[in-house]
């Protein structure tokens, strides 16, 4: 698939700059990479593998290369944040390590957070078509070629510092978006790197957290996500730069349409249970009619979950 796009990179701040790469489809747009440059040059998150060239080209507009690259920090393990990590690795001669929390540590190593057998008895008991099923393991193969794994050499930790060029970030564990999600907080800058935990035109989806050992999840994802929503707003940052999407400035307002969002399909919810029992694929669908197209297996599992 070829890109016809402008490459796109600015400077957000002294020696930090934002990467904007493609992203098949529409939704959640492109990705915002960030390049950290200076005592540990850094880059948070890569893209997917095919972006890799447009990579390199902003990284040359700043003036740098792969090879200066000290370290890759991983937002969550999902493929259009880590699909050009070992790309990256390759081209820098092994220098550069790859970092991620630990519960999202094996996704990226392996592409696989449970195996296909696990996804498929979920389905079951949650009522999803057959034929959704193999349309969504088709779509999975798609996804599979859009990243390639890559070694961890290091997780990270909730409330650990770390040098990212010239600045001292703090992570904080935020599980939701996934189990391992994590955003990256300047603390003197008052600057928040969210991932795609706070996005600022859409609400990020909360997806369904499989365990290799149960047949239905235990954690429940969207619980963690509006938990972690409320660290991170007590943490009061004057702008957040997420993963996709222009920068936030009013986080109290982008919480508060999460909240209301939740809200009102907590009702519809509950109003269609009122009616009597059913299948959580039939709910879905209820709260999400106009789901189709080519994405159509996709959102039918964001909607499940």
């Amino acid at each position: 698939m070829k890109h016809k796009v402008t490459i796109r990179c600015e400077e957000i701040h002294p020696h930090i700059h934002r990467i904007i790469l493609p992203l098949p489809g529409r939704q959640p747009g492109p990705v915002n990479a960030y390049l950290f440059t200076g005592k540990q040059t850094t880059l948070l998150d890569t893209g997917i593998s095919r972006t890799a060239r447009h990579l390199e080209e902003s990284l040359r507009q700043i003036g740098i290369g792969f090879s200066d690259i000290d370290r890759i920090i991983l937002t969550h393990g999902h493929i259009d944040h880590y699909g050009a990590a070992r790309h990256v690795v390759k081209r820098s001669s092994g220098h550069a390590a790859v970092a991620v929390h630990r519960e999202d540590r094996p996704v990226v190593e392996t592409g696989m957070e449970v195996s296909d057998r696990q996804f498929s008895k979920f389905y079951r008991i949650m009522g999803v078509p057959l034929v959704f099923e193999l349309l969504f393991y088709g779509m999975g193969l798609f996804f599979s070629s859009l990243a390639e794994n890559c070694r961890v050499d290091f997780c990270l930790s909730d409330g650990e510092k770390i040098q990212m060029g010239d600045y001292e970030a703090t992570i904080i564990s935020t599980p939701g978006h996934t189990k391992g999600s994590i955003c990256l907080y300047l603390e003197k800058e008052g600057i928040l790197f969210s991932g795609d935990h706070v996005l600022g035109h859409i609400t990020p989806n909360a997806f369904v957290m499989l365990e290799s050992d149960f047949d239905i999840p235990w954690r429940m994802s969207q619980l963690e996500f509006y938990d972690s929503l409320r660290k991170i707003e007590s943490l009061a940052p004057r702008i957040v730069y997420p993963a996709h999407g222009k920068p936030i400035t009013d986080l109290p307002g982008t919480a508060a349409m999460y909240r209301e969002q939740f809200s009102l399909r907590q009702e519809k919810i509950l109003a269609i249970l009122r009616k009597g029992a059913f299948p959580v694929y039939r709910i879905a669908r209820s709260l999400f009619p106009e789901i189709s197209g080519k994405r159509l297996p996709l959102e039918i599992f964001l909607a499940v979950s």
